[in-house]
């Protein structure tokens, strides 16, 4: 019996075929994704590829809103300290306008109190983060607060972040005094002004919190639904994957081995017909 070179051709070309095959069945198993290339699939790698840039940008925005709750987390620490700062001045100034304290404890106290001042400026001073301060004034009006963006289309929370060092175009408290019972008396209105105006600023930063993590809620909602789409296009089977590969391969042994025994099939006739 003969076996026509035709035949061996055709198990040549199954080899060959099975060899493709099992090389985008390992690329499936090595990158855990069934669409590699434009040849697996022109339209799903296109559609996956706008899947992941789609998700990547709402990872931007996450980042960016990550950021921002953390500069409102600062700051409303900051404006905590500063409100314990003035609660402890307003005290003092209470003790001096109650009279009956001599001069060297109103004086006592009013050294405290100028500290307590000072340090009103250094904590909103020391408020910021690469060179940028967050409380001096510097965000403080509408169009020029601190911007973040939270999502597509140019969304953006702007969050305005008033001057509080103690000075007069910020809490207005830095040339007070209690010196003596009547500047005290002055200076309980100076600080329970200011102190309403931390105390205002400090729901206007929980909203902010609030808002930032509604929109970073909202931005992890639409990542997770592109991520699924990505995760249903690319999905793998890796043990079905395997088995499969395993499978074709046994047959490139049978095909080889039919191949070999083709060809040993032809020269040993050609041996018989010319013999040598």
């Amino acid at each position: 019996m003969t076996i026509s070179f035709r035949s061996i051709l055709q198990a040549v070309n199954h080899y060959n075929r099975l060899q493709s095959v099992n090389d985008g069945l390992a690329l499936q198993l090595s990158t855990g994704k069934r669409i590699n290339s434009p040849k697996d699939d022109p339209f799903l790698y296109r559609r996956i590829g706008a899947f992941e840039e789609e998700s990547a940008r709402y990872e931007t925005y996450l980042h960016s809103i990550g950021e921002g709750l953390a500069v409102v987390s600062h700051v409303h620490d900051a404006v905590g300290q500063q409100i314990d700062t003035l609660e402890k001045m307003l005290d003092i100034a209470n003790k001096v306008s109650a009279g009956g304290l001599s001069a060297n404890e109103r004086s006592a106290l009013n050294e405290q109190y100028e500290e307590l001042t000072e340090q009103l400026t250094v904590i909103a001073e020391g408020t910021g983060f690469g060179g940028k301060k967050y409380l001096d004034g510097t965000y403080e009006n509408a169009g020029s607060g601190f911007r973040i963006a939270t999502g597509p289309g140019g969304e953006v929370y702007e969050l305005t972040l008033p001057n509080t060092t103690a000075v007069d175009d910020g809490l207005d408290v830095e040339d007070t005094s209690v010196s003596s019972t009547g500047n005290a008396n002055s200076a309980i209105g100076a600080l329970e002004d200011a102190l309403e105006s931390l105390k205002g600023l400090q729901q206007r930063l929980g909203t902010g919190e609030f808002i930032l993590e509604s929109r970073s809620g909202l931005m992890e909602s639409k990542q997770r639904e592109l991520d699924a789409l990505v995760d249903k296009y690319q999905a793998v089977d890796p043990v079905r994957l395997a088995a499969q590969l395993d499978r074709n391969k046994t047959l490139q042994q049978y095909t080889l081995a039919a191949i070999g025994s083709s060809l040993d099939s032809q020269r040993s006739l050609v041996d018989y017909l010319f013999p040598r």
